[in-house]
């Protein structure tokens, strides 16, 4: 007879009871990028592309910042080290930001 073996805690089929119930909950900081991205195309659609792409960038600026301050980094926006996501945001934010603001003719 062979032992019953554990299943990993993030197998989502056999988890039952051994399942954590105060993992964070990731749909907050995905709504709020979600809600900023819609915003930015919406905005790039009606108003203009510069206005758009700023908005993107204020999106990821948005969430860099939460990143930097979240005591254990908002789920759904927590994915490599804490420095390294926000300087992933902070750059992203800061290259578009500069092409938006800089690119003729947009």
């Amino acid at each position: 007879m062979v032992p019953d073996t554990p299943q990993p805690s993030w197998h989502s089929l056999d988890a039952g009871p051994r399942q954590r119930r105060d993992a964070p909950n990731p749909v907050p900081a995905i709504l709020v990028v979600l809600a900023g991205i819609l915003l930015a195309v919406l905005l790039g659609l009606l108003v203009g592309a510069r206005l758009g792409s700023l908005t993107i960038a204020g999106t990821l600026a948005v969430a860099g910042t939460w990143r930097a301050v979240a005591p254990g980094g908002p789920a759904g926006l927590a994915i490599r080290s804490r420095g390294f996501d926000v300087f992933l945001c902070w750059g992203a934010a800061t290259v578009i930001a500069v092409l938006a603001l800089t690119a003729p003719g947009v």
